[in-house]
């Protein structure tokens, strides 16, 4: 009976030291998301899953516009945002270290991915995402945000993980038939999809189509400009930063012709001809920005007059 009853307890007890969503949304003074994941739209998931020593947990999702108290081009462009909550825990019931501690840890990637939407191109990073991250009482919580999934119900939805702070090709294996994804078996760091129960009702074919179009063809409104197309915020957030100079090295290309560049442990695929006009050479290209607020790291590649890919990264000072 002792014995019954010490097992029940710490299984009770795990279960009621994590936050709720609002909780860290209120952790972050975001009062207007708090309100939302309160409200009978968000979505209580609750889901836990282990992978590479780590206890990970889907707590919660919720979309809609003017969720968030943030004003930026990025809200202000897509109004209709997602935002979700996952917390991480060690496997061995020891504590994360804070951000302070030299021994913290914060390389996750974790993104919503689309069912038949090829991951290393639609992913957080392509969909105007970012994230904040907090450690409380050894437990850490990440917020993450994007352009609205909603619209894309009906198709099918996950959310990944992996090690890193890239999207890791390795991690995952991509259908191109059935446009499923799901985690490799024979990858050994972290690797987790969760599926997203979004409301079916809620879906858009029609938007979600006019989305994926804008994100995979945007349109080229700098003809004979001859200079960089940033994207202005980042830009400017990066004017200071600090190229790291062991990250500048060749991309490697795929037989299907995808380019990876490495950096750090973590990988990203780029699909070449979405960065580079005919004939520009020498230009730095911003191609996704990573990391929390303590370490954030943009990465560029370059194309030289011998069709030479180079990437590197920034870090923000």
């Amino acid at each position: 009976m002792a014995v019954i009853f010490l097992i029940m307890t710490a299984t009770a007890f795990a279960v009621w030291r994590l936050l709720t969503p609002e909780e860290v949304a209120e952790h972050f003074d975001d009062v207007p998301l708090a309100i939302a994941f309160e409200g009978e739209d968000a979505i209580k998931i609750n889901k836990s899953v282990s992978s590479g020593g780590y206890h990970f947990t889907l707590l919660g999702i919720v979309s809609g516009e003017g969720l968030n108290g943030i004003k930026s081009s990025v809200h202000d462009i897509y109004p209709d945002r997602t935002y979700a909550v996952i917390s991480i825990e060690k496997e061995d019931g020891s504590m994360i270290p804070g951000f302070g501690d030299k021994d913290s840890e914060s390389k996750f990637f974790i993104s919503p991915l689309i069912k038949g939407q090829k991951p290393w191109l639609v992913n957080i990073a392509s969909m105007n995402g970012g994230y904040r991250e907090c450690v409380i009482d050894g437990v850490m919580y990440r917020l993450i945000e994007c352009d609205g999934i909603e619209m894309f119900a009906d198709r099918g939805l996950y959310l990944c993980i992996n090690s890193g702070t890239f999207y890791d090709i390795d991690a995952f294996i991509y259908d191109e038939r059935s446009g499923e994804i799901t985690p490799n078996p024979d990858y050994k760091g972290i690797n987790i999809i969760f599926d997203l129960p979004l409301d079916i009702n809620k879906a858009d074919h029609k938007k979600a189509d006019e989305y994926l179009k804008e994100l995979l063809e945007p349109e080229d409104d700098t003809a004979g400009v001859d200079h960089e197309e940033p994207i202005i915020d980042i830009e400017k957030e990066f004017e200071n930063g600090a190229v790291i100079p062991e990250s500048i090295k060749e991309v490697t290309f795929d037989e299907k012709g995808m380019a990876y560049y490495e950096y750090g442990g973590s990988k990203v695929g780029l699909s070449i001809e979405h960065f580079f006009k005919e004939g520009e050479t020498g230009v730095w290209k911003n191609t996704a920005v990573f990391g929390s607020d303590e370490e954030r790291i943009l990465v560029q590649i370059m194309k030289d007059e011998n069709g030479v890919i180079t990437g590197r990264a920034i870090k923000l000072k």
